[in-house]
């Protein structure tokens, strides 16, 4: 059987997003790039690599994430480990990485903690692209920080210091930028997630409380006790949270400049703090 026969007969009666896993998949069992489907299309396929291919299909086809069955997931570039332990990084939270290393290189920041690392995604991203800057990350979970150091030593050797905190609690020491993508889907209100994350990916990197921002009205509360506040406080929400989000920025940061940035598909996605400019 030809690459192109199995991946017809894999593919029937699928729709677009199956058709993106499977391909992903089939490429991973023939340890080639996924364009190199086309090209090789007439190649004959191995029976140990259809076997491989039909254990990852089914468990695709049952719900699983393919990143969990490929292993990783990739973000701003790079290959990072996921499992059921941390958040599935998402293409809109590059637009986070994006801004720090854009504040980065405008001058004047030189540190940055990235607030419930997860997979180390967004630390790690940062700091391979910043190599001047001392780059940190934390996180409540222990088993998310163990993925979190795997990461770090594979894909930026290590340059991210990592260390487990429930939100600043047990941050001791002062960062010119703190990024975040806390948890922020709700339990009653902004309920928008797939019956896939639910099953795979866990609960407490997904949910923030009722409405979904409670986890982000504490780290609010710890950055107005601070002596010394970052330069920038900069934090991802999830889809038609921004009023709300904007009440909770005048609530804790009325006497600061805030603004709320929209992604790439125009949906508004990001705030930005600035408590003192550089």
């Amino acid at each position: 059987m030809t690459i192109k026969e199995l991946l017809k007969q894999a593919v029937k009666g699928s729709g677009s997003r199956e058709l993106l896993g499977i391909e992903l998949l089939l490429a991973h069992a023939l340890k080639i790039e996924r364009k190199d489907l086309i090209t090789k299309s007439n190649d004959i396929v191995k029976a140990n690599d259809i076997v491989t291919f039909q254990k990852s299909y089914f468990r695709f086809k049952k719900g699983e994430p393919v990143e969990h069955i490929l292993g990783f997931k990739e973000f701003y570039g790079m290959p990072f480990k996921v499992n059921d332990k941390v958040l599935i990084p998402r293409p809109e939270t590059e637009h986070l990485v994006e801004y720090v290393l854009k504040l980065i290189e405008g001058g004047g920041v030189k540190s940055a903690l990235d607030v419930g690392t997860g997979s180390g995604c967004i630390a790690i991203s940062i700091a391979s692209n910043s190599e001047a800057t001392r780059v940190a990350g934390c996180d409540v979970s222990l088993d998310a920080l163990n993925v979190a150091r795997e990461n770090n030593a594979t894909l930026a050797n290590g340059m991210v210091e990592l260390f487990q905190s429930d939100l600043l609690s047990d941050v001791s020491e002062s960062f010119d930028v703190i990024v975040a993508n806390l948890p922020y889907i709700g339990t009653e209100k902004f309920n928008f997630v797939s019956d896939e994350a639910k099953r795979y990916e866990p609960e407490v990197a997904l949910f923030g409380g009722t409405d979904g921002l409670t986890l982000y009205e504490k780290l609010f509360e710890q950055i107005v006790e601070l002596t010394e506040r970052p330069k920038y406080l900069i934090g991802e929400f999830g889809f038609l949270q921004g009023d709300h989000m904007r009440a909770l920025l005048n609530k804790y940061f009325e006497q600061y400049e805030w603004e709320i940035i929209k992604d790439y598909a125009s949906i508004e996605r990001m705030f930005v703090v600035t408590f003192a400019s550089l």
